[in-house]
């Protein structure tokens, strides 16, 4: 008899959890450090309330966040199969952004302020048939949202890429911050040094990598 690992297909591996698709077509979200999924689960059932495109919540249990598949690639794969479309990405993930704008953060959420994905990159975005939804919600918090912004102009900014792939990933860049308000991206200027030190902490990067974080920090303070 097939364990319940084996008869689900492992679709993609985290930092903290795996994601299986199971044989009914559900996706699930099971963690490898005993985190609770109830707390994201929750987060996604309140922002599907409030508009955001998040998948459907079915039930979370100790391990496991069971939510509807949504087929389609990731942002980050369409950018590497189609770089001519850099900048229209680049668009459509601020414009994410600015429906998070306009979502108050829900009270069960620890801080203060506005409501933060914290890891919203390409490849937490699904382009799925019905548009863009946002996944991995898992470090979300509370804050200034110019940290959530700036978030996500570093990572697209400094993400390793091939050589030939770094022109679209400057389109993607100017893209992002055309389609994000003045006001917005003076402020995620500023908050660019705070976004630095949380994406340094995280995990390990290479020695490349946080040369281009220090740069774009440099480029913003000037």
């Amino acid at each position: 008899m097939a364990t319940r690992d084996e008869a689900h297909r492992l679709l993609a591996s985290g930092r903290e959890a795996d994601v299986y698709l199971r044989p009914d077509g559900m996706l699930v979200k099971r963690s490898r450090t005993g985190r609770d999924p109830g707390p994201e689960a929750e987060l996604m059932r309140y922002l599907r309330r409030h508009g955001i495109p998040v998948p459907r919540v079915a039930h979370a249990s100790e391990t496991d966040l069971v939510m509807e598949y949504v087929p389609g690639p990731r942002m980050s794969q369409e950018l590497d199969a189609k770089p001519w479309r850099a900048g229209a990405l680049g668009r459509e993930l601020a414009e994410l952004h600015g429906k998070l704008d306009r979502v108050p953060a829900p009270g069960f959420l620890n801080g203060d302020g506005g409501l933060l994905h914290l890891d919203l990159h390409p490849g937490n975005v699904v382009m799925g048939p019905e548009g863009a939804v946002v996944v991995d919600w898992g470090s979300a918090g509370k804050g200034e949202r110019k940290i959530d912004v700036a978030l996500s102009w570093l990572a697209i900014a400094v993400a390793p890429l091939r050589p030939f792939k770094r022109l679209a990933r400057s389109r993607m860049v100017r893209g992002f911050l055309s389609g994000v308000d003045v006001s917005v991206r003076v402020e995620a200027r500023r908050a660019m040094p705070a976004a630095a030190a949380i994406r340094l902490a995280r995990h390990e990067r290479d020695e490349a990598e946080v040369s281009a974080v220090r740069r774009l920090v440099r480029d913003c303070s000037d």
